[in-house]
């Protein structure tokens, strides 16, 4: 079973990403818009994987970090979940996830793509166990925002990015002012920009 691998992109889409490794073996990734955010500053990059079986397929799932494949895999455990669905949940980042499970804020995970009241719901009731709500929102959710000034060469690589990605520069300058506090690397900020804009 693959877990881990480091690839070269081949082709890049929002929902996906073709990667070659060494061999010359191709593989087709699913991946979440945040992976995508992450991986498109790169030509190589390192996922972890996600080896989905079922009777009629096999598919591959990539990630950015062990805790969004962990959120992956404790998606597919609830009924009704697939894949697909599982990866737009994960599009609304953890932290903001972590969010909406701990205020039990159903409106934020009905606003994901395939996700009626219902499975928000049952997403909601299957979550607010699990440990890494707590240890996310220890260790990386913080809400208090606060005026940051990023280097000039990071918040340039941020716009380019995002204007590549067809968000409205105005839109881009506005929640650049204003980050969350200790927000200050590249493969954070992207995310976050896609999560606000």
């Amino acid at each position: 079973m693959i877990a881990y691998l480091k690839w070269k992109i081949v082709d890049l889409d929002f929902n996906k990403a073709v990667l070659l490794t060494e061999s010359g073996v191709g593989y087709e990734v699913g991946i979440s818009d945040i992976t995508y955010a992450n991986i498109s500053l790169h030509s190589e990059v390192e996922l972890f994987i996600y080896h989905h079986r079922t009777e009629n397929s096999e598919a591959l799932f990539g990630f950015f970090d062990k805790i969004d494949k962990k959120v992956f895999e404790e998606l597919l455990k609830i009924s009704w979940v697939g894949g697909k669905v599982a990866l737009q949940v994960l599009s609304l980042w953890v932290a903001r996830l972590a969010t909406a499970v701990r205020d039990e804020d159903k409106k934020t995970i009905e606003q994901v793509k395939w996700v009626g009241k219902k499975m928000a719901e049952k997403i909601l009731l299957e979550l607010k166990d699990k440990d890494f709500i707590d240890l996310w929102l220890s260790i990386k959710s913080n809400n208090i925002k606060s005026e940051i000034k990023l280097e000039r060469s990071i918040g340039e690589k941020v716009k380019s990015t995002l204007s590549a990605m067809w968000y409205n520069p105005r839109d881009i300058d506005r929640v650049l002012e204003w980050l969350p506090e200790g927000l200050d690397d590249l493969a954070e900020i992207i995310p976050f920009m896609i999560k606000e804009l």
